[in-house]
């Protein structure tokens, strides 16, 4: 079994306060938390592992992060 480090995870946080913990490959499809995760972008997130949406309700985060799975598995040809 694969062993789960916190450098693995990225934690999503919407804005009435719910936490989606989602792997950081997954978090990659997006180009916009690509550039706040990645520590060349010097963002806050980089370090911590959590990007904050107050703009963003539960619901829509949620399916965000449905799509970044959806994307990151038929994007990538097996």
């Amino acid at each position: 079994m694969a062993t789960i480090h916190k450098g693995d995870m990225v934690k999503l946080i919407s804005a009435e306060g719910f936490e989606f913990v989602i792997d950081r490959q997954a978090a990659m499809v997006s180009n916009t938390l690509r550039s706040m995760l990645s520590s060349s972008g010097g963002f806050q997130e980089s370090d911590s592992g959590e990007v904050r949406f107050p703009e963003i309700s539960t619901p829509i985060l949620e399916k965000l992060c449905q799509y970044f799975y959806y994307k990151l598995r038929y994007s990538n040809p097996a």
